[in-house]
């Protein structure tokens, strides 16, 4: 058995999906971890971090309304976040350190904003978003037209699944679900808002964030990215690992959980 899709030794728990109510697999015991994943994706792209972390910590990985097992259509980022924090109070689950990826990442960071966390965890999602914002707005009418597919190619390119080692990367790829109704669900805010309220919306929550907070990029962020990072927040240990792509955490694993599993261990012993 590959350890990139092992789940043993410990017990994994999961709930089937049920109308309006968030999927979910819990694995493991002791201090909480929330694992939230990107676009396109599902809870299953954390097994290889979480199959290496639940022997010490309490790992929950959600499945986001219209992916995986949770049945749609996209909600707004707010409302999908409340969604994760009724989830959490039905599981007992108590400021948790909170992990995302990419979208995931953005909408950790909402919920970081607005309830109690341990930590925040940013996977390779910058915070200054206005020039994606453009670039979507740029898009939209082949986005939301027949062109969907040629529209959404170069960041389907851009995600990098195909970087990925086998077999992980045939199970991510097999999980993952480019639908244009999803895409276009999850992106309405960004294209209804204009570029400069959508950065002004996310400064207003990510400067609402107390906890510490962690970000690690597969990539060497430009001069303006990491300045409007650390003109947020000042004190947030910032990483960049050269080379890699946008799925650094399945591209070195070993490494991803052991910085995880140090930032989530000072944070439970300083909260």
């Amino acid at each position: 058995m590959e350890r990139d899709d092992v789940l043993d030794p410990v017990s994994t728990t999961a709930r089937p999906p049920a109308p309006g109510r968030l999927a979910y697999e819990s694995q493991g015991s002791g201090e909480p971890l929330v694992f939230i994943h990107g676009l396109t994706f599902d809870r299953t792209t954390w097994h290889p971090i979480t199959g290496r972390l639940a022997g010490e910590f309490r790992c929950v990985a959600v499945d986001l309304p219209g992916h995986g097992d949770s049945d749609g259509p996209p909600r707004p980022l707010d409302e999908t976040a409340a969604a994760i924090h009724r989830l959490l109070d039905e599981l007992g689950i108590e400021r948790p350190v909170v992990v995302g990826h990419s979208m995931g990442a953005a909408l950790a960071g909402i919920y970081a904003a607005a309830y109690p966390v341990r930590g925040f965890v940013d996977v390779d999602q910058p915070l200054y978003v206005r020039p994606f914002a453009e670039l979507l707005h740029s898009l939209a009418p082949a986005l939301r037209g027949d062109s969907f597919d040629d529209a959404f190619e170069p960041f389907r390119q851009s995600i990098g699944v195909d970087r990925l080692p086998e077999p992980l990367r045939s199970r991510v790829a097999a999980r993952q679900r480019i639908r244009q109704d999803l895409v276009l669900g999850y992106w309405d805010e960004v294209l209804r808002d204009a570029p400069e309220h959508t950065q002004a919306l996310i400064d207003s929550a990510i400067t609402r964030i107390t906890a510490p907070f962690l970000a690690i990029f597969g990539h060497t962020l430009e001069a303006r990215e990491r300045q409007h990072l650390r003109d947020l927040l000042p004190a947030a240990e910032v990483e960049e690992w050269p080379g890699h792509g946008h799925l650094v955490h399945l591209e070195e694993p070993d490494r991803f959980a052991r910085r995880l599993a140090t930032f989530a261990s000072q944070c439970f012993r300083s909260g």
